[in-house]
């Protein structure tokens, strides 16, 4: 092998560096998505949701997508009810899926985590995300009107269960992180009761010491 071959052999296999679009990250959504009988159906807040949690893909953490109030304030979301209308329309519609149902995890407040349906989900174990082939559920839909009526039946199915959610959550008894510091309370609580009893107690004693004090000097 001449010298000339072997730089030749080593700039073959030297690694092309990355591209990076001068314009900074994108997003990809595919006109198949946006000329869709569902995409047509949902309202301005649900495209603008669906623009605003896409822009958070990197590439490797579909399914890892929160929604969550607090994490939406810098895009100008301030309702939580027009958030939450936003969503159930996503989700009716089949562009996003809840991959792990929020609630309270270890005395902690998780939130629900959601994948877009036209993106493969990869194996994510630290947040309990499991590979998932893109599923493209918008499209099930054939036409308008049948977006439509799949629409207002689905939309109020999650209405209804975000409901008992919130009602089930309001009768849960809050549990403390610490059980012994809340034994310690009760036992405190109790403690105190019969202590104030007890303070009660000198007091009618000696009133009916009085009281027969007064009747032995009666004449």
């Amino acid at each position: 092998m001449t010298a000339l071959s072997t730089v030749n052999t080593a700039r073959r296999h030297m690694a092309k560096p990355k591209y990076q679009d001068p314009n900074g990250r994108h997003i990809r959504v595919y006109g198949s998505l946006l000329n869709s009988p569902a995409y047509r159906v949902i309202g301005f807040a649900a495209k603008a949701l669906f623009i605003d949690l896409r822009e958070k893909i990197n590439g490797t953490n579909n399914g890892n997508i929160g929604a969550t109030l607090s994490d939406l304030k810098h895009k100008g979301w301030t309702s939580s009810s027009t958030l939450a209308k936003a969503l159930y329309e996503l989700r009716a519609m089949g562009f996003i899926a809840v991959t792990v149902e929020g609630g309270l995890k270890q005395g902690r407040r998780m939130p629900s985590l959601y994948r877009f349906t036209d993106l493969e989900v990869f194996d994510q174990p630290k947040v309990g995300v499991q590979s998932h082939k893109a599923s493209h559920d918008y499209l099930r839909f054939d036409t308008v009107r049948d977006a439509e009526r799949a629409l207002a039946e689905r939309f109020a199915e999650l209405q209804d269960e975000g409901k008992k959610k919130q009602q089930t959550k309001k009768n849960l008894p809050v549990r403390n992180p610490n059980p012994s510091s809340s034994e310690n309370e009760l036992e405190h609580d109790y403690s105190s009761s019969k202590f104030k009893q007890s303070d009660s107690l000198p007091v009618r004693k000696t009133n009916r010491g009085k009281s027969l004090e007064n009747r032995s000097k009666a004449p």
